[in-house]
């Protein structure tokens, strides 16, 4: 439930989801109270805290907090970004699945925007960005976000020098290339499958190697719009969709979409800090707790995933000299 519910009328419906089986998570931040009125000239963080307390109390298994969209409230007052710190460390100290923002921009300057969200990627949280921007800035229709595709570059190179597992693992350029260009092909494909408006070998071809939107050719809009509206008119499903990747020559991202859309109906990846591995099985909260009990306990990284974070592209080898 989202940061536009007030806390009163999250525990409502928390109350209403719950009586019908539902998990649930809240958004809250510091900056959004305030915003609502009756702030009863208490501080961002006080009135953040009780938010807190009324998710435990709801019974609600995480919260997205961090300030979030609301960023630029506390961002443009004394001491607010440590407010959005203390924040996330009241949720981690209640047992909330802690997601720490670090998605909605509030910044042009690049010191702030890394600063800002160290707080969080050094102690590490259960999700250190809400959101990740998959697109350059100017694409994202979230007001930009915090970190986007053009930091890929900087935030493995970070991981690399504080040793910290942020999730991403370096790539080559190569095996970039290739996905791209398949996962291109896939939805050509499966838009002639559904009988939607044609994508052509030029688009996939510029798709493969677009920066964003700018470096696409333009298309017909108002033929898309109808298309879209055509399948929703026709009520079309998830197997559908999964049926068309098939028959257009995808077996295997069909039974990847398989696999997803059966975790949806699962809903095993709804449990506490879950995230799916490669093999679409759940690692959670539940059967991989935080076990973190002073140094050098909890989860390390090293083996495998130490190596895969070191062997960035850029990396001379001293062989190389």
């Amino acid at each position: 439930m989202d940061g536009d519910d007030t806390p009163w009328s999250k525990g409502f419906l928390a109350s209403s989801y719950a009586s019908r089986g539902l998990k649930m998570r809240f958004t809250s931040g510091t900056g959004s109270e305030v915003q609502m009125g009756f702030a009863e000239g208490k501080s961002m963080l006080y009135l953040e805290s009780r938010c807190l307390y009324v998710t435990k109390g709801c019974g609600v298994q995480g919260i997205q907090n961090g300030s979030v969209s609301c960023v630029g409230v506390p961002a443009g007052v004394p001491s607010g970004i440590r407010a959005i710190l203390a924040e996330n460390l009241i949720a981690t100290m209640l047992d909330l699945e802690c997601a720490s923002s670090n998605d909605q921009t509030f910044t042009h300057s690049d010191l702030r925007r890394v600063a800002r969200s160290l707080m969080q990627m050094v102690p590490g949280t259960d999700f250190i960005c809400s959101g990740y921007s998959a697109t350059p800035n100017y694409d994202n229709m979230f007001a930009g976000s915090n970190w986007d595709a053009d930091d890929y570059d900087d935030w493995n190179i970070i991981q690399r020098d504080l040793k910290i597992d942020g999730g991403l693992r370096p790539v080559s350029e190569e095996d970039v290339v290739k996905v791209r260009n398949k996962a291109a092909r896939v939805i050509q494909g499966l838009f002639k499958e559904l009988g939607l408006t044609e994508i052509t070998d030029e688009e996939v071809e510029a798709a493969t190697y677009a920066h964003g939107s700018k470096d696409m050719p333009d298309r017909n809009v108002v033929e898309d719009l109808k298309a879209a509206e055509d399948m929703m008119a026709r009520g079309t499903t998830g197997i559908e969709i999964i049926k068309a990747i098939y028959r257009a020559g995808f077996e295997d991202v069909a039974d990847s979409v398989f696999k997803l859309a059966k975790q949806k109906v699962a809903g095993d990846y709804l449990h506490t800090a879950a995230i799916l591995d490669k093999d679409f099985k759940v690692q959670s909260a539940v059967n991989c707790p935080n076990t973190y009990a002073g140094p050098k306990t909890g989860y390390q990284v090293e083996g495998e995933r130490w190596e895969e974070i070191k062997n960035i592209s850029n990396a001379v080898s001293p062989e190389d000299y």
